[in-house]
């Protein structure tokens, strides 16, 4: 092979056998564009493999088809191509019956994988000159030179790489080498039926014709900076020097302005930062004799502790911002606002889950005594123990609960009943009109009828009002 052809750009272009699926894939398909749809999809294998999606244009200057030859092929590929929200293109993992399988291949990408034919891209803008006339030497030039460089025998057909092309027409082939023969190329000779096809050498008005491999520019080497003189430093004429002194001898001195500066942040003295230099420094000793670190940069392990010593002073600082915000929150008109309206409604609604259960809870929806305001709360507490006990009763015989834990499980099984009761004439809430004490009753033993995993027996209760109007006169 001609040593100059390294010189050139060239794409993998997949080979399909003679029993590959890849044809039955396509959609509409047309002999004449197998060529194309098998460049397009050989391109976008390639791109798949580096971590790329090209999008149509892309695709047409880098193939050297037009852009309307690219898109025509990729509706023929059909769903063997997907196009992503930013219209660009990526192939689908092919099937291992579309195209020659490599004995050994060289690398783990499914492009890498499958036969190909190097396609030799041609140059943009090359021509070719005749004495009369300029032609332009294009992509079937190039697949037409790149097929017969591919070839292990010179003796061909215009008929084979036609075939071998995918259908390229056979005058097309005819002509191309005929472009190739007049600039040099190839040198053909007639054997019967078939031709004799010899592949000269390439001379650099060739490789004109050609797409050259980019040139990589070379990488300047970077001379390492000497490291910096810990005893070299300039004072400033500040408060500050005494701090630089300390640090002179130790470490370079943009380390110790670092550490100057974050001292200063933390509002330390003099004393403080000499006494942290001095810690540090013991340390740092500490870690050498152990074998930790052998000889270390003591500079940057003074810097790191500052500044780790910063960050904690910054996060207590956040903290406390927040902690004073949080107080200030709780101070506000609008806290207060908001735990009012959470504190009405939960008082509104006997199911709310911040509803908190109190004599309360009965006496603004059901009216006792609407003479005497505490004998109509007496008559409430007294219904609500009268209820626990009620409760109590049952658990007791029916040894439901763990005798130890019935006392208190009475308590909140009562109020739990108690606010499902008050919840049907929660109607009564706020407003001029109370219930009854008989209909709160009865709302009571509805509840506890609703209740089937307990069989409660009524809960009968007359206020002490009721037996007062029942009993008969002395006054005769």
């Amino acid at each position: 092979m001609d040593k100059k052809l390294k010189q050139i750009v060239f794409l993998k272009l997949l080979r399909i056998s003679e029993k590959s699926k890849f044809c039955d894939r396509l959609e509409n398909e047309r002999r004449s564009s197998l060529f194309h749809q098998r460049l397009v999809f050989s391109f976008l294998g390639y791109c798949d493999r580096v971590g790329k999606s090209p999008s149509k244009r892309q695709i047409a200057e880098e193939t050297g088809l037009s852009p309307r030859t690219v898109e025509k092929s990729l509706s023929a590929l059909g769903s063997m191509v997907i196009i992503n929200k930013q219209r660009k293109w990526s192939p689908v993992t092919p099937d291992t019956d579309w195209f020659g399988v490599l004995p050994d291949p060289d690398g783990d990408h499914w492009y890498d994988k499958y036969q190909y034919v190097k396609l030799y891209l041609p140059r943009k803008g090359a021509k070719i000159r005749y004495e009369k006339t300029v032609k332009r030497f294009g992509l079937n030039h190039a697949a037409v030179y790149s097929q017969l460089v591919s070839l292990s025998s010179p003796i061909t057909t215009e008929t084979g790489l036609s075939t071998l092309l995918n259908g390229i027409n056979r005058k097309t082939i005819a002509t191309v080498l005929n472009d190739l023969d007049h600039i040099g190329l190839i040198n053909r000779e007639k054997v019967g039926n078939r031709i004799r096809v010899q592949l000269l050498p390439l001379t650099d008005d060739h490789l004109k014709l050609f797409r050259p491999i980019p040139k990589g520019e070379k990488i300047a080497v970077k001379v390492p900076k000497p490291p910096a003189d810990p005893n070299n430093y300039q004072m400033k004429g500040d408060v500050y020097d005494e701090w630089r002194k300390l640090c002179q001898g130790l470490m370079a001195q943009s380390y110790a302005e670092k550490a100057i500066e974050i001292s200063v942040e933390l509002m330390e003295s003099f004393d403080c930062f000499h006494e942290f230099l001095l810690n540090t420094k013991e340390r740092h000793e500490s870690n050498r004799k152990k074998g930790e670190v052998t000889k270390g940069n003591f500079g940057r392990f003074f810097v790191v502790l500052y500044e780790a010593k910063q960050n904690k002073h910054r996060e207590d600082e956040a903290e406390e911002k927040r902690i004073q915000e949080y107080h200030a929150y709780l101070d506000s008109d609008e806290y207060r606002k908001k735990v009012d309206a959470e504190q009405k409604a939960a008082a509104a609604d006997p199911l709310h889950k911040n509803h908190i259960f109190e004599i309360e809870s009965i006496t603004s929806r059901v009216c006792f005594d609407s003479t005497k305001f505490f004998r109509n709360q007496q008559e409430a507490q007294r219904l609500i123990d009268e209820f626990e006990r009620h409760i109590y009763v049952y658990l007791v015989k029916t040894n439901t609960i763990d005798p130890r834990y019935v006392r208190g499980a009475a308590g909140k099984i009562s109020r739990m009943y108690l606010c499902y009761a008050l919840d049907h004439i929660n109607h009564h809430y706020d407003t001029d009109s109370w219930a009854t004490p008989e209909e709160f009753i009865k709302e009571i033993n509805k509840v506890l009828r609703a209740v089937k995993e307990h069989e409660f027996p009524e809960f009968q209760w007359v206020s002490k009002m009721e037996k007062a109007n029942e009993q008969p006169s002395n006054i005769s």
